[in-house]
């Protein structure tokens, strides 16, 4: 990997201070641990399944150099663990009984999420053995946990240190390394989605911060089929970009460097525990390559438009008041245990008409250079299937056991349940969302 750019990344990111890589690196972890958690006791945390992978062999190493440990607290491998906030509570109480104990995350994003939020909870920092590329969230800022049947991303810092051993990492099941490319992929229309919050003031873009993720990205995806054929380079290149995006959410502490409208899909098909056709959780990375699809097909059918004064006039006559909208929330998400977050997220991005009419003057000023800035950015909607395909990612929603139906009606929860501006906003404020996403819906390309 570019040494350079991640230590780079390390020095913005504040929070990490070492990061771990290479084949058969996961035996410096009692080195390691030594050197940045000196007089602690080591706790292994990891399921059934990654204790088998790397935990039991990395437990052995602590015991072997004379380290002090406990017994590892081992999550169980079936049915597969979740993000969900009871689990952390169950590692918080056990670390609570145990105030010298430091956490090593031994497993992907779910363990390492799970650890993330509990050692903060006890005020207390970890390290992690990463167990397969599949996430951007090692190096991240935050915890995407579910709590109360809702998916949002909790405070907690990211590990003092990561640990990627890529004998580990390459080893992983082909589907998970599919799964980290889509959610790598999927920054491409996130930064779109940061281009139009910029454009309209609502979250500037920070050069820095932008450029950790932007710059180099379109490398790190740029061989699928090399990636899927087994090729260390495109393996490296995932995984850097992987990292570097998380680094990206470290400095700038919030998820907008790599998560847009793509991620809003996937987090209501999550709050919906939406399976695949044998019940099982279909992962993070295959519901957001779906997304990634959604989104771009979106920002292609709404950039075709032109924008005139009389949609303006239109629109602002037509604006709902905050009690309509309210209302029709209520409507779509009553009886679920989200409601009150949603009314929340949604009053909080809610503009008068006022508002709307000077954000409406704005875009149609800009309306030009915005659709250049957006279709540079994106990866043409036929290329961007090709490049998924290639990596074995869904492209379909039957794929993932999603009907088409089902995707179309996601288009405008995904609008409703985050104060995060993209370009389901931009849609929905012009009055074009439920028209563009008819013609997505009728179009022989768009997800088919």
């Amino acid at each position: 990997m570019k040494r350079t750019r991640i230590q780079d990344a390390l020095q913005a990111a504040s929070e990490t201070e070492a990061f771990i890589s290479g084949p058969g690196c996961r035996t410096q972890t009692p080195a390691v641990f030594q050197q940045y958690f000196p007089e602690t006791i080591a706790l292994v945390v990891a399921d059934e399944i990654t204790f088998g992978i790397a935990g039991k062999e990395v437990y052995e190493l602590l015991q072997r150099t004379g380290l002090k440990t406990l017994d590892p607290f081992i999550f169980p491998g079936q049915p597969v663990l979740h993000a969900d906030y009871v689990h952390i509570e169950r590692l918080r109480d056990f670390l609570k009984i145990h105030p010298h104990a430091i956490p090593i995350a031994v497993g992907s994003g779910t363990i390492n999420d799970l650890v993330k939020r509990a050692a903060y909870e006890v005020n207390q920092r970890y390290m992690v053995l990463a167990t397969a590329a599949s996430v951007d969230g090692y190096s991240s800022f935050g915890a995407a946990i579910s709590q109360g049947g809702f998916k949002k991303t909790l405070e907690c810092p990211a590990p003092l240190v990561i640990v990627a051993d890529t004998e580990i990492l390459r080893d992983a099941p082909a589907e998970m390394t599919a799964a980290g490319y889509a959610d790598l992929m999927s920054k491409i229309p996130a930064g779109a989605d940061w281009i139009i919050a910029d454009v309209v003031g609502v979250d500037p873009i920070l050069p820095s911060i932008w450029d950790m993720v932007q710059t180099d990205l379109r490398t790190w995806v740029q061989a699928p089929e090399q990636l899927k054929a087994g090729d260390e380079q495109a393996f490296e290149f995932l995984f850097e970009g992987l990292t570097m995006s998380g680094f990206a959410m470290q400095a700038c502490r919030k998820s907008r460097p790599a998560s847009g409208a793509d991620h809003l899909f996937s987090h209501i098909w999550e709050m919906q525990h939406h399976r695949d056709l044998n019940g099982e959780p279909v992962s993070h990375g295959f519901q957001v390559a779906i997304g990634t699809l959604a989104s771009t097909a979106l920002m292609e059918v709404i950039f075709a438009r032109e924008m005139t004064q009389s949609d303006i006039k239109n629109v602002c006559t037509q604006w709902k008041s905050w009690k309509t909208r309210a209302a029709e929330i209520k409507q779509q998400f009553q009886g679920t245990p989200i409601l009150d977050r949603v009314l929340e997220e949604s009053k909080a991005k809610y503009l008068n008409r006022a508002e709307l009419c000077e954000r409406l003057q704005l875009l149609k000023t800009h309306w030009g250079d915005l659709r250049e800035q957006v279709t540079t950015q994106i990866i043409p909607y036929h290329q961007l299937k090709q490049m998924l395909m290639t990596a074995d990612c869904p492209v379909r929603p039957e794929q993932i056991n999603l009907s088409r139906e089902h995707v179309k009606q996601t288009y405008f929860l995904a609008q409703m349940i985050r104060n995060r501006y993209t370009i389901l906003d931009l849609a929905y404020e012009l009055n074009w969302l439920e028209k563009g996403v008819e013609e997505i819906m009728a179009s022989e390309i768009y997800l088919r």
